[in-house]
């Protein structure tokens, strides 16, 4: 497949698709730990699988969907056509209405020259207007390329470059940019759009008085307003539809940059599908038709695009547009939308836990998931008490996952509120592995090393990078492994503990020093609002620790500052206790809002 080197048809039908007969075998393991049956276990967690007794018999021998997304999403809904797929700024777009645009837009695709294995920007925020591109795209073959609208514009060259992009569909707040690197990419069309395009009248005005009227378009051979685009699907009288394979590129997202430049993940139709049906089968009451699903992580995010919107639509639910999300607005969101799923990352529960709400207003939520980033133990605590003092019936979940494995592939079970770092068990079709980081070898129950993944959700390739790719995707036991860079654990209850990441563990004399859990530490103090925790070369001992810090209001004065010196002694080991702190006052973050190390490290 043009610009994908490392992809292979009929390599990857068989590296992705779940074993018939390790599926009876889970079974069977199900049927002993449910002691239904007996039979030994070999002590390897990997093999004995404690998890599966959390799922039932359905849920082990599901098959994950042979099917585009877009098939996927579409098939699923024939029955509920009239019913509302999307709300944005209180326009409601049914399925049938989704499906209609979706092939205006297909069409007018074609008559633009974009056809089938051609990789195709997107660069906009959660508006119906990116919805239905990405869809679009999919009916025809082609791969979406998904971009931050916030980019800079030496982001957005790098991009557009490393995809090769020759079509690119933006939010006009982002032309102004695009225009001035137009030049220097591939690029040979542009079509621009709107936040108001979908926006109720009344609505649209106020945002073209604040913000619209500022941006001045100019059309020209390259650049196209959306409008008239769409216009040219009138000139296309055939089916757009293009037949192509389940295991076929169907998206590439960025992975979040913390320790290095952005890599393109390139994940297949197949991966997406088992991602949105293995979280049906996981929340299968949260994720019913009846239900709303609230939609601010951002598409260019798997988090976002994966479980926020096409998880949602495929299982016919409301998927609630918030382009620009606000934490302050939380309480008008769920007051005018009443969603009752919530997928939220820590800074969002940190800010929402702190407001009140009337008695019970909290009940209508169905499934509440932190995913990510790291939660600390306090923050849990206080996001639990904050939900069930409001009439909340579920507890907040735990969510893993990476861009890797199309998002999140275990979730946490309720009961686990004193432990922080409980990540839940693996999703069905899916398999966790730790191993040492030496020797490669599996680690017994309780020990630490490298969480690897198998199954259907993992990634393809890295776009245009196979020696990453090959550093990356492992095979072992017969199957393909993605190793993700963390540090985890197993318990003898089949959960999984969150330790760190790999590329962050810091070696100083010798000892192991996980940033992760000094991070932990330090944001107890009740004076510490926010840190992290970077590793410093030193000649004498490798590295050595160095916080950042930034304090909450009032605490800022050399007493607060002589208390977090003696809470550190009384809290770390010797070894773990940072020799340099730097106060600062915001933590610098990358584009999907992930604490940006890397900018850390260049600090004095």
């Amino acid at each position: 497949m043009k610009n994908l080197h490392v992809y292979d048809k009929a390599l990857e039908s068989k590296k992705y698709k779940i074993d018939e007969q390790q599926k009876l075998r889970n079974l069977h393991l199900r049927k002993i730990l449910l002691g239904e049956v007996f039979g030994p276990f070999t002590g390897k967690p990997s093999i004995d699988k404690k998890w599966l007794r959390y799922y039932s018999e359905e849920q082990i021998m599901a098959e994950m969907p042979e099917m585009t997304i877009y098939d996927y999403m579409m098939k699923n809904n024939q029955k509920n056509k009239n019913e509302t797929a999307l709300i944005y700024f209180g326009n409601k777009i049914s399925f049938k209405q989704l499906e209609k645009a979706i092939d205006n837009c297909a069409k007018g695709m074609i008559k633009n020259g974009i056809k089938e294995d051609d990789i195709v920007t997107i660069c906009m925020p959660n508006t119906p207007e990116a919805v239905i591109a990405f869809y679009a795209l999919n009916k025809i073959g082609a791969v979406a390329n998904m971009i931050h609208p916030l980019s800079s514009e030496k982001d957005i060259e790098y991009y557009l470059n490393k995809s090769n992009s020759k079509v690119m569909l933006c939010i006009d707040i982002a032309y102004k940019k695009v225009n001035n690197i137009i030049d220097n990419t591939s690029l040979e069309k542009v079509i621009v759009t709107s936040a108001t395009k979908s926006m109720e009248r009344i609505t649209a005005f106020l945002y073209w008085l604040l913000k619209g009227r500022k941006i001045n378009i100019k059309e020209n051979e390259k650049i196209i307003l959306w409008d008239h685009f769409i216009a040219k699907a009138n000139l296309y009288n055939e089916d757009p539809y293009e037949q192509v394979a389940s295991n076929d590129p169907a998206v590439i997202l960025y992975s979040g940059g913390t320790t290095g430049k952005p890599k393109g993940v390139v994940i297949s139709n197949y991966s997406f599908n088992a991602q949105a049906l293995q979280s049906k089968y996981t929340e299968p009451e949260a994720l019913e038709p009846e239900n709303a699903f609230l939609t601010f992580l951002p598409n260019f995010h798997a988090f976002g695009i994966g479980i926020c919107t096409h998880t949602p639509l495929y299982n016919g639910m409301r998927a609630i547009l918030i382009p620009q999300f606000n934490a302050k607005k939380f309480k008008k969101y769920l007051r005018k939308y009443k969603f009752n799923v919530l997928c939220g990352v820590p800074t969002l529960y940190d800010a929402v836990s702190k407001m009140k709400f009337r008695k019970n207003e909290l009940n209508i939520l169905k499934l509440v998931v932190c995913g990510g980033d790291a939660m600390s133990i306090d923050l849990k605590k206080r996001v639990n008490a904050f939900l069930k003092e409001y009439g909340c019936k579920t507890e907040l979940k735990i969510g893993y996952g990476l861009t890797e494995s199309s998002g999140v592939v275990s979730l946490s079970p309720d009961g686990i509120l004193d432990e922080s770092d409980v990540i839940g068990y693996p999703f069905p079709n899916i398999e966790f592995k730790i191993i040492d980081i030496n020797t490669q070898k599996e680690t017994p129950l309780g020990e630490d090393g490298e969480l690897i993944i198998s199954g259907p959700n993992i990634m393809l390739e890295y776009l245009d990078e196979p020696e990453e790719t090959k550093n990356t995707l492992l095979q072992m036991d017969g199957k393909t492994w993605l190793h993700t860079g963390d540090i985890a654990c197993v318990d003898k209850r089949g959960l999984f503990h969150y330790k760190s990441r790999l590329k962050r563990m810091i070696i100083t004399s010798g000892y192991n020093v996980y940033p992760s859990h000094v991070e932990e530490i330090l944001t107890n103090h009740e004076a510490i609002l926010k840190c992290a925790v970077i590793g410093i070369k030193n000649e004498s001992k490798g590295e050595t620790v160095k916080a950042f810090i930034v304090l909450r209001e009032g605490y800022n004065n050399l007493l607060t500052k002589s208390s977090i010196q003696k809470y550190m002694k009384e809290n770390l080991a010797k070894f773990e206790i940072p020799r340099e702190i730097r106060y600062i006052e915001e933590l610098p973050t990358t584009l999907v809002g992930k604490i940006a190390y890397k900018e850390l490290e260049k600090m004095d």
